[in-house]
């Protein structure tokens, strides 16, 4: 079966904007280094974070044990549990965040997911949210995957977002820049400044879409995320039409899929 796509087809309610402020506020990395970044990072990622934070809650019910990857800044880690849902995150270095998450009394394992196995056990975890985190990996995404697949439970639910590879932007950079992937010396050097990796490369819909299906998931629904952003408001306006017209130049992409129990291969 066909997934099913729409463009983004929900605003998220206000207290979610307000739920995901908060956490902001109180998600800081301890080193004054990262500051700088953590304000960037938050003030640019709000919107989509209160999407996330609305799309867990419409596939999420709060006896569910949910599985954040990536969880750095814990942002909506932190959003969740403070509604009263049981998450837990991993991440490659929780320690930027330590003040915070003893805090929040927030739950971030440390975990190379990259190359170690997931400690859960088989069939454990009722939903994965995997946001903003596939264009990381620069390892074996089988490997990672696989174990996704290990610690889900029969049909389990996954979350993935990541940017569009085939949006408006992607097609401007391969164009203009002769480039359809960030800087790599940057995505590298994020590992040292950073503590976590850069984007390796970006992916079309179909092409995350086609790995989930051979990792064994169905994929129920692809939404088409981004607006037009621009300092010009007619900019906007008419950037935004034109993605209205066309859903799937926007530049980001979110995926509703469920674990199967057959693999294709």
């Amino acid at each position: 079966m066909r997934p099913k796509r729409i463009a983004e087809a929900w605003t998220p309610p206000p207290e979610h904007t307000t739920a995901i402020e908060s956490a902001i506020e109180r998600a800081a990395p301890d080193a004054d280094s990262l500051r700088p970044w953590y304000k960037i990072y938050s003030a640019g990622q709000k919107k989509r974070l209160s999407f996330d934070l609305d799309y867990v809650r419409r596939y999420a019910s709060v006896d569910d044990v949910i599985v954040e990857f990536g969880s750095m800044p814990p942002i909506l880690t932190l959003a969740l549990t403070r509604l009263g849902y049981s998450v837990c995150g991993l991440d490659l270095a929780p320690a930027r965040f330590q003040s915070a998450l003893r805090a929040e009394s927030v739950t971030v394992k440390k975990v190379d997911f990259e190359v170690e196995p997931l400690p859960f056990a088989d069939d454990a975890v009722d939903v994965v949210v995997f946001n903003e985190v596939f264009e990381h990996l620069r390892i074996d995404p089988i490997f990672t995957f696989s174990e996704v697949r290990r610690v889900l439970k029969p049909q389990g639910t996954l979350l993935l977002s990541t940017p569009n590879l085939t949006s408006w932007k992607g097609w401007w950079f391969f164009a203009v820049k002769g480039r359809l992937a960030p800087d790599v010396y940057d995505a590298f050097k994020k590992l040292r400044t950073l503590g976590h990796m850069g984007h390796v490369r970006l992916y079309s819909p179909g092409e995350v879409a086609t790995f989930l299906r051979k990792m064994g998931f169905a994929v129920a629904l692809i939404i088409h995320r981004g607006e037009w952003q621009s300092p010009s408001r007619w900019k906007r306006t008419l950037g935004n039409l034109f993605l209205r017209l066309f859903p799937r130049l926007r530049t980001s992409f979110s995926i509703v899929a469920e674990k199967v129990a057959n693999v294709e291969r």
